[in-house]
């Protein structure tokens, strides 16, 4: 039996396993500094971005390949080819895994001593290295079960892994505390690889389990080159979105060196410049927290566009794209709204700070970039993963000149790298759904609705904002709340929001 082409349950429970686990996180940060103080956490800290350059190295593409090759066997329910392919991806993975944690752990003494210069940082580098093998490997389980859109999996090990990390975290660095704050931190940092093993120990048994009922056999003589096959195809198809994973970090830290000497050609210390680079990163880490919603969208439509494709029902096809950019767009438009208006509010709420209204130059990105990642889902799952990547291309070459003019100029500073970011997010996403209308006829009829209702919400929440004398916090809430139903109700008046939505959000979340 074909599987059930749905995105909302799917984009529900990834949403709610992602924000679980930032919620997990940010408690954990805060026992952990009290821990170890700030030395600790920066030793922590030094070890980490070399755990993220072999991560992106070891797995970055292919839990979205997988997906993809995955849906299309299960759409034509070829189960022995589904078997070939996730052998093909966990032999692939088993290698690249263990050659890069034998490689992290090998350069760890040249990395604490060459680039994040602190020698200390060793152990906390050699507690991280394992785990690069076991996400590689937790990587292809995710990817065979989003692939049959069967997203509880990776939703459940992706918690159970952040409960288990937390916990070994929290409990080895307060045992290893009396032999030093390396050794506290390295005590830390191993929580990640105890996370990943009790994650992947989760979805084995969960592929295990349902490995009992499958009756699918590939004879023993044609296991081999098919298998050679699927390998080849799998990094073909990865290797697009693998580059473009790894050019996002790449441009951040492009940013982190061209804002502050733009700033200081304008006049500002080497002090202050290095201030407001704080700034920016912790404007980066609230911009990123409502595209863990767009994040899922895209999950979901990789192989729900698949296995579309796959049947050849283009109407069908058309209908389901339509329906994940309209999604997006309902969502995201309230967001970047929330976040223009109470921009400086959410900043001075979350790290204590007046006066900073840089995240309000940032809301359009919100939108651009949630935009960019479901287009690229949609894509990657019309079999077009190399498109992403020229438009991330095109797009980031655009934010860097923006970032560069607009940085130097007098009373933009900050703001100049919020309008690059925009500029980059927002040519990248208008390449990537350039390219899908080219392919699918998409519709977005309701784009008008949606512009007037966040108009309305725009406007509400600007005026309660002058005539309410609330405390900060309290209107926020407050005031964010009411603009949301308003932006809701207008939507539901202008035929945004039909009745079918909701019956179908009820059925499919009625379902099992």
């Amino acid at each position: 039996m074909k599987p059930t082409v749905s995105i909302i349950k799917g984009t529900a429970i990834l949403t709610a396993a992602g924000f679980a686990v930032k919620v997990f996180g940010a408690i954990y940060r805060i026992i952990l500094s009290r821990m170890i103080g700030a030395e600790g956490i920066g030793l922590y800290q030094m070890a980490y971005p070399v755990y993220l350059i072999f991560l992106s190295l070891s797995t970055a593409g292919i839990p979205i390949s997988i997906s993809k090759i995955i849906a299309e066997k299960s759409a034509s329910g070829d189960q022995a080819g589904m078997r070939t392919v996730f052998r093909a991806a966990f032999g692939l993975m088993f290698l690249l895994g263990m050659l890069s944690s034998i490689a992290m752990a090998g350069t760890a003494r040249w990395f604490a001593g060459h680039v994040v210069f602190d020698s200390r940082a060793i152990f906390a580098i050699w507690a991280l290295s394992p785990a690069i093998f076991l996400m590689s490997l937790m990587a292809v389980f995710r990817g065979y079960f989003q692939g049959q859109l069967h997203m509880q999996p990776s939703a459940v090990s992706q918690i159970f892994e952040q409960l288990v990390r937390v916990s070994v975290s929290i409990i080895l660095a307060y045992a290893l505390l009396p032999m030093g704050i390396e050794h506290a931190a390295a005590g830390a940092a191993f929580g990640a690889t105890a996370g990943g093993a009790a994650g992947l120990v989760y979805l084995i048994f969960v592929y295990w389990r349902s490995h009992l009922t499958s009756k699918a056999v590939v004879p023993k003589t044609e296991r081999k080159s098919r298998t050679f096959l699927e390998m080849q195809r799998l990094i073909r198809f990865a290797l697009p979105i693998s580059l473009t994973a790894i050019l996002m970090p790449l441009l951040q830290t492009l940013d982190s060196v061209l804002v502050p000497h733009r700033l200081q050609t304008i006049g500002y210390t080497i002090k202050q410049s290095t201030t407001m680079l704080g700034i920016l990163g912790n404007s980066w880490a609230v911009i990123y927290l409502p595209l863990i919603v767009t994040g899922a969208i895209a999950a979901n439509m990789v192989p729900a566009v698949s296995i579309l494709k796959g049947n050849r029902d283009m109407k069908s096809l058309q209908n389901k794209v339509s329906e994940g950019l309209r999604l997006a767009v309902i969502y995201l438009c309230p967001a970047f709204i929330g976040l223009l208006v109470f921009g400086g509010t959410v900043y001075r709420l979350i790290y204590g700070d007046a006066g900073i209204t840089v995240l309000s130059w940032f809301s359009p990105a919100i939108f651009f970039l949630g935009m960019e990642q479901v287009s690229a889902g949609v894509l990657q799952g019309l079999g077009k993963p190399k498109w992403p990547l020229v438009s991330f291309v095109i797009g980031a070459v655009v934010k860097i000149a923006v970032t560069t003019v607009a940085t130097g100029w007098p009373g933009l500073n900050l703001a100049g790298a919020a309008l690059g970011t925009v500029s980059g997010a927002l040519v990248t996403a208008s390449l990537n759904l350039f390219k899908i209308r080219q392919v699918v006829r998409f519709r977005l009829e309701e784009s008008g609705a949606v512009v007037l209702a966040g108009c309305a919400m725009f406007f509400t929440c600007h005026y309660l904002r002058k005539v309410l004398d609330f405390p900060m916090a309290f209107e926020f809430v407050v005031v964010g709340f009411i603009g949301v139903i308003v932006y809701g109700i207008v939507l539901w008046l202008l035929g945004g929001i039909r009745l079918q939505d909701l019956e179908v959000i009820t059925k499919k979340f009625n379902k099992g």
